[in-house]
């Protein structure tokens, strides 16, 4: 089994690839795996630009309780919300009044049948237009977080 040192390395690499395609302000990767020591109320990996906050150790939002994280675990598919404003389901205020977070795409990492965690995309500054390529680049990160957790060993919580 690999470290968790070296799986996380992983982890922010494929974000930080991510960050850059879909050119977001923030994406952040939250996962629910016990034996990593890997809790969704916290981030495992992040990217972000200048001036975005960074949303690793801001545990202030119950995750599983949010509505955006209900409704991919009942759908089990990518959210994509292109204004937060009026946005059904309404993602976490804070997300909005205190990370200025506007526009989001959310992939739902899927594991044994549970969602065991997320991709966050994140743009803030006004309403996005999430292209079509925006998406598929959100889906493949969505694979590669699975496939770089069925290497690594790491059981679903």
């Amino acid at each position: 089994m690999r470290s968790t040192a070296d799986v996380v390395a992983r982890l922010e690499e494929l974000v930080a690839a991510l960050w850059e395609e879909v050119a977001a302000s923030r994406v952040t990767l939250r996962l629910d795996v016990a034996e990593r020591g890997f809790d969704v109320d916290d981030v495992v990996a992040e990217a972000r630009g200048a001036g975005v906050k960074s949303l690793r150790g801001e545990r202030s939002i119950n995750q599983r309780a949010s509505p955006t994280v209900v409704w991919m675990g009942r759908e089990r598919r990518l959210l994509v919300q292109n204004d937060l404003r009026g946005a059904t389901p309404p993602a976490p205020a804070a997300l909005t009044e205190v990370y200025g977070t506007t526009a989001q795409m959310l992939g739902p990492i899927v594991r044994d049948d549970g969602l065991v965690g997320w991709i966050s995309v994140h743009h803030n500054g006004g309403p996005r237009e999430w292209r079509a390529s925006d998406v598929a680049a959100v889906e493949r990160a969505v694979a590669a977080v699975r496939d770089e957790l069925d290497r690594a060993g790491a059981a679903a919580s």
